[in-house]
């Protein structure tokens, strides 16, 4: 299954809180292509930032990139994202999220309540 991995998620399972397992078992599912943006990347190294050293960091980065292919943001998933800001009041990050998701025909898997009444997320 196509499953696009925002920052909540990857931020929850390097900080080791309860869904980390459930995001383990996603990761370790061979049926499972993971995806995450470039946004992503961005966001957890920001918010990591706040708590870990430069290594903690770049292991962090290099686990989601080992783990995950990065989509890049282009026109098109601009323009997907900017809709669908508009249309669900998401935040910048989350819309690219979203639209990566959509674009792919995949799932978005999070735990942020913000997405909780779309179309074709798993909620962790």
């Amino acid at each position: 299954m196509k499953l696009v991995f925002d920052s909540f998620i990857w931020l929850s399972f390097f900080k080791n809180e309860s869904t980390s397992g459930k995001i383990k078992a996603l990761l370790e599912d061979d049926a499972n292509q993971i995806f995450s943006t470039s946004a992503n990347i961005y966001e957890v190294y920001y918010r990591l930032s706040e708590d870990s050293g430069k290594a903690d960091l770049l292991v962090a980065l290099s686990f989601i990139k080992d783990n995950s292919q990065i989509l890049p943001i282009d026109e098109y998933l601009a323009i997907l994202a900017a809709e669908l800001r508009l249309k669900y009041h998401l935040s910048a990050i989350d819309a690219f999220t979203y639209a990566a998701a959509k674009q792919l025909n995949a799932r978005l898997v999070t735990g942020d309540k913000d997405f909780s009444k779309l179309d074709d997320v798993i909620m962790i």
